[in-house]
């Protein structure tokens, strides 16, 4: 039976792991980008950080109008039970109903507006990844371009 010495296998082994790192560094270097690419990518940034806010607010706000929806239909239903066991007229309640589904439909049209403004924002999130995910930059071109936002705000 043939025996490979310890320390022969052990030095194959690291020789086999430092190669393997040297082709990965290989295959992607690096990349450091202008100031102006910076620029870009960090207005890209802020841009979708704030469209990020807005439909987080939207949210919020959909989501208050279902929950408003809700009590009023639970109310509407109280009300039909009533008005079936008192035999009261009906023309009033349906008006409400009309109503009510009219909200309905608007908080739905709504609703499709932000899906679709979402999807949008998740699109340009993976591509603003893309390009700008994983750079490299000079410190001092970040500094320039967050001293010449300060002094834009003021």
């Amino acid at each position: 039976m043939k025996s490979i010495p310890i320390p022969s296998l052990c030095a194959a082994l690291l020789f086999a792991v430092f190669a393997l790192q040297g082709a990965q560094a290989q295959t992607r270097p690096d990349k450091v980008v202008t100031r102006d690419e910076l620029r870009t990518c960090m207005n890209a940034e802020v841009t979708l950080a704030t469209r990020r806010k807005e439909l987080e607010a939207r949210s919020k706000v959909n989501g208050e109008e279902a929950a408003s929806i809700r009590t009023e239909a639970d109310q509407l239903k109280a009300e039909q039970v009533r008005i079936i066991e008192d035999n009261g007229p009906m023309e009033r309640f349906n008006r409400k109903v009309k109503t009510h589904n009219a909200r309905i439909q608007v908080a739905r049209t709504n609703a499709d507006a932000f899906k679709a403004e979402l999807e949008t924002l998740n699109k340009s999130l993976v591509a603003h990844n893309e390009s700008c995910g994983g750079i490299s930059f000079r410190q001092e071109d970040k500094e320039a371009i967050l001293k010449e936002r300060e002094a834009a705000k003021n």
